[in-house]
């Protein structure tokens, strides 16, 4: 390994640096000056350019010129090493990495393809035709809850707070959300999300003998445990081995249908590439 003049091809990077991000003048090189070389690959100044970030001043530039430089020699004395070692595998191996070629290639094509076509609209309609349609995929293996809760200190004053929660409504869940903010309380105030009850006694350790029954309870619970206060509403549920509610699953109906829409539009586009082809004259199969 020999690296190439220091003084002059290291300066005409920097200058080079200079040139396209600090308004720097008179470069004393050009962008294809190299800068190190390992066997007969050589890196130039124009490629190492490219990789270092922008907005950065000259000597941090250079110090990541260098470090990439670095990183590069000893990239390629790992690979020339390989290359020697895997020489009888040769054959093989390129079969490997033209399949490996192949698949980035087909991966980047195929996502700028469905990027661009792709209708990521999905209206109510839809989504609940496809939901009713396939209710087998949407089986809960847990209970599931809308709840609303309150972990606060144990020295916490509510004073009100547990009437209000008992009796709020969405216009009168801001002031809770102040208090709970300005008490350092947890707290889980948005009636709209969906919580398997494992996740949500891992938020409140509320003890359930009677499950169902509890949950089925719209009053409020109110307990303390281990320092800490707790206020507990739960506004709906689903048993366990039904069928999760369509509103627990919208955003998973919705990446399901978008999935589908993908596999169609790269199926049509296949299919069509396949038969212009074939038209074109551009296949041929022999006996």
């Amino acid at each position: 390994m020999q690296r190439w003049g220091l003084p002059i091809a290291w300066w005409a990077l920097a200058c080079g640096l200079c040139v396209g991000w600090t308004g720097c003048s008179d470069s004393a090189g050009t962008p294809s000056e190299a800068l190190a070389r390992v066997g007969k690959h050589v890196l130039t100044a124009d490629r190492v350019t490219q990789r270092i970030p922008e907005g950065l001043n000259p000597d941090d530039s250079t110090t990541a010129a260098e470090r990439y430089v670095d990183q590069w020699v000893r990239e390629q004395i790992l690979v020339a090493q390989a290359e020697a070692a895997i020489q009888p595998e040769q054959a093989a191996f390129n079969e490997e990495l033209t399949a490996y070629r192949n698949a980035l290639l087909l991966h980047a094509f195929k996502e700028r393809y469905i990027n661009e076509r792709l209708n990521t609209e999905v209206n109510e309609a839809e989504a609940l035709s496809f939901y009713n349609v396939n209710q087998a995929s949407f089986m809960l293996s847990d209970y599931a809850v809308r709840v609303l809760f309150i972990n606060a200190p144990e020295t916490a004053v509510m004073d009100t707070i547990p009437r209000a929660f008992a009796e709020v409504d969405s216009t009168g869940m801001l002031a809770i959300e102040r208090w709970c903010v300005e008490n350092g309380a947890i707290y889980g105030l948005d009636g709209d999300t969906w919580w398997t009850l494992s996740a949500f006694t891992k938020e409140v350790p509320m003890n359930f003998y009677r499950t169902e029954s509890q949950l089925s309870s719209r009053r409020l619970v109110d307990f303390e445990a281990d320092g800490r206060r707790y206020l507990v509403r739960f506004l709906e549920h689903a048993l366990k081995d039904n069928v999760a509610p369509f509103s627990a699953v919208r955003d998973e109906v919705v990446d399901m249908i978008l999935h589908r829409r993908q596999q169609e539009l790269l199926l049509a586009m296949e299919e069509q590439l396949v038969i212009k082809a074939w038209a074109d004259g551009d296949v041929e199969k022999f006996d």
